[in-house]
């Protein structure tokens, strides 16, 4: 097991689990993609946008992992940037596998099939660099519904499947964490009574620092909801995961660093909220908002000042924060 604090190098960082640089937008570390790969399956987690499919198909082609073992690909949320792609996957790994089931909750599975809006919303910020949707078949899903017991009393919480790995059996369930979105769910996988990996998602915001373990806000409109971030991430803090992973980017290794990045990820949320609202009764001018409150986030990172990936996130988190507290409109 890797015993540095994050792991952000493409590769295997357990004994079934991969991380996936899709380099979206061209960007190394910029999005992850998972696999898991067990004796009798694979899964696959994320594979970005339609422009990226192909760089998760190449890294799982050059890794020897057989498509047609692929038992379910699984989502956390909707969004084009992780799951965008997901109908182009699907219609390649079916033809392989005429089983493959795409795993995930009502609300996703209708967000994947009504996404002409948000790929809308997606193009005002990246243009063509969205990738192209289409919709995906009814009989694709396998529907659950996320677990909402959070406890480390492992028994409480709903199994889904289970897998093996050698000696060893590794469970599958999935837990229910609105906030960023309200359909967002996070996979995880106990093995020997234990939380082995936890994919946060979106949940503890996103990770762009290979040291530092803190987080960028996501609050994007139009479905973030404060109150909801706040009480999944009260309900994380009860669990202790071995690693937890990242959309974007990584996987933070360790209980202690885990159970530390969400705690500070909490309160940094309650510290945006508030600083948003002050700067807002300043002047109410959104650009006027985004500038005066870069400085306090670009140290959570190792973008230069400039840097547009984090003035879109900033402008974004803004807005939606901006929405969430009533004083925007869609």
């Amino acid at each position: 097991m890797n015993q540095e604090i994050k792991t952000t190098k493409q590769g295997k960082f357990n004994d079934y689990l991969h991380l996936i640089d899709l380099r979206q937008l061209g960007i190394r570390g910029n999005t992850s993609g998972y696999a898991a790969e067990f004796d009798d399956c694979s899964l696959f987690f994320y594979c970005g946008s339609s422009l990226e499919v192909k760089r998760l198909l190449r890294y799982v082609k050059n890794t020897n992992i057989d498509l047609s073992t692929c038992k379910y690909l699984i989502t956390t949320h909707y969004h084009f940037d992780h799951n965008g792609g997901l109908w182009k996957l699907y219609e390649t790994i079916k033809e392989y596998n005429p089983d493959v089931k795409i795993l995930t909750n009502k609300y996703t599975k209708e967000l994947l099939n009504d996404y002409e809006e948000h790929l809308a919303r997606g193009k005002r910020s990246y243009g063509d660099l969205t990738g192209i949707m289409n919709p995906i078949e009814k009989n694709a899903f396998k529907l659950i519904e996320p677990c909402t017991k959070f406890d480390d009393d492992l028994t409480s919480i709903n199994i889904i499947d289970t897998f093996r790995i050698r000696e060893s059996e590794v469970k599958l369930a999935i837990l229910k964490t609105p906030g960023h979105t309200h359909d967002h769910q996070c996979p995880l996988f106990i093995k020997n009574n234990k939380i082995d990996f936890l994919l946060l998602g979106e949940s503890v915001g996103i990770s762009y620092s290979p040291t530092k373990l803190l987080a960028l806000p996501v609050s994007v409109p139009p479905y973030f909801n404060y109150n909801d971030t706040i009480e999944t991430l009260e309900k994380l803090k009860k669990l202790t995961v071995s690693t937890g992973g990242f959309c974007h980017f990584g996987v933070v290794n360790g209980a202690d660093n885990v159970r530390s990045i969400i705690e500070e990820f909490e309160q940094f949320m309650k510290d945006f909220r508030a600083e948003v609202k002050k700067i807002y009764n300043e002047k109410d001018d959104t650009r006027y908002i985004v500038d005066k409150i870069i400085p306090s986030i670009r140290p959570r990172t190792e973008f230069g000042e400039n840097n547009l990936v984090l003035q879109n996130i900033v402008l974004v988190s803004v807005y939606g924060m901006l929405m969430d507290l009533g004083y925007r409109e869609e």
